[in-house]
C-alpha cells in the first residue's frame, strides 16, 4: 500500500520469557516469532518498514534480513522511546504510519488493511487497534469518552481498580497521522511506575491538542495476543496448531 510507512517494535530484552534468548527470536511454528509481524508488514503492501532493534539486535537482523531500514534503540526506555528513534527517518512523511509490537504473530494483513483503511477514511490523528477480552490480564486499558473515541490509554499496572474492570484492551497496534505524532514526542514523560517514555501517553497529548484518536474494535481477539512468557509461547504453538488441523479437515 503506497503512502504508508511501518515501525516494527523489536528492541526489548522479553525479560518475561525468562530466556537467555531474544524472545523475538524464539520459534513458533517454522520461523521465529519476529518474522510474523514484519510479514503481515510486508503482504499488506506496505512500502517501507522501520525496525527498532536492541537487545540481540544482529540475531534480530540475521533473521530478518535486508530490505528494511533498521535503527538501534541503545537504551530501552519504552515504546515512545523506540518510536523517537525511528523520528529522523521519518521526518518529511507525510502518510500514514503503522507502529505495531514485533510479537504479535496473529495480526493479519487483512487487519492492518482495514486499520490503515479506517485511518484514511475518518482521518483521526491516530486509530488504535482494539479488542475485547474476558480476561485483560497486563494489556493495557482503553478509556473513552464517546462511542470510538479514545480519552487515554492505562498501562495495566498504572490502572485503578475501577480502570482493571475494562475489557477493552489495547492491541499495541496503531496506525497515526505521522507527523501529529512525531510533534508529541518530545513531551512523553517517564513519570509511571516503570519509569518508561510510553508511546500510549501520545493518546492523551493527542486529545489535549483537540485532535480525535479512534478505536477500531476488532472480534477477532486473537489477532490482539502477544507473547510475552514462555506460557504464551506455549498458547500461541496450541493456536498454531489448531489452525493447521482445520485447514486439513
Amino acid at each position: 500500500m503506497k503512502g504508508v510507512r511501518a515501525v516494527v517494535l523489536a528492541a526489548g530484552e522479553g525479560t518475561r520469557m525468562k530466556s537467555g534468548l531474544s524472545k523475538l527470536a524464539h520459534s513458533l511454528g517454522s520461523q521465529a516469532l519476529i518474522k510474523f509481524a514484519v510479514d503481515a508488514c510486508i503482504e499488506s503492501g506496505i512500502s517501507k518498514i522501520i525496525i527498532v532493534v536492541g537487545h540481540q539486535a544482529e540475531k534480530i537482523r540475521s533473521i530478518l534480513g535486508e530490505g528494511f531500514e533498521y535503527v538501534y534503540q541503545r537504551e530501552r526506555l519504552g515504546t515512545g522511546h523506540a518510536l523517537k528513534q525511528a523520528a529522523p527517518l521519518l521526518s518529511d512523511f507525510q502518510g500514514e504510519l503503522v507502529v505495531l509490537p514485533g510479537d504479535a504473530p496473529f495480526l493479519t494483513p487483512s487487519v492492518l488493511l482495514q486499520l490503515i483503511q479506517y485511518q484514511r477514511e475518518k482521518k483521526p490523528a491516530a486509530t488504535v487497534l482494539t479488542t475485547l477480552l474476558p480476561d485483560p490480564s497486563h494489556y493495557g486499558r482503553v478509556i473513552k469518552n464517546g462511542y470510538r473515541q479514545i480519552k487515554k490509554i492505562v498501562e495495566s499496572k498504572n490502572a485503578s481498580p475501577e480502570e482493571l474492570n475494562i475489557r477493552e484492551i489495547n492491541s499495541g497496534v496503531y496506525c497515526f497521522d505521522t507527523q501529529k505524532v512525531l510533534s508529541l514526542l518530545p513531551y512523553l514523560e517517564r513519570n509511571n511506575k516503570g519509569k518508561e517514555y510510553y508511546l500510549t501517553d501520545v493518546v492523551e497529548l493527542l486529545n489535549i491538542q483537540g485532535f480525535k484518536v479512534e478505536a477500531m474494535q476488532t472480534k477477532n481477539s486473537q489477532v490482539a495476543l502477544g507473547v510475552n512468557t514462555p506460557e504464551e509461547l506455549e498458547r500461541a504453538w496450541e493456536i498454531l496448531e489448531r489452525g493447521k488441523r482445520r485447514w486439513a479437515e
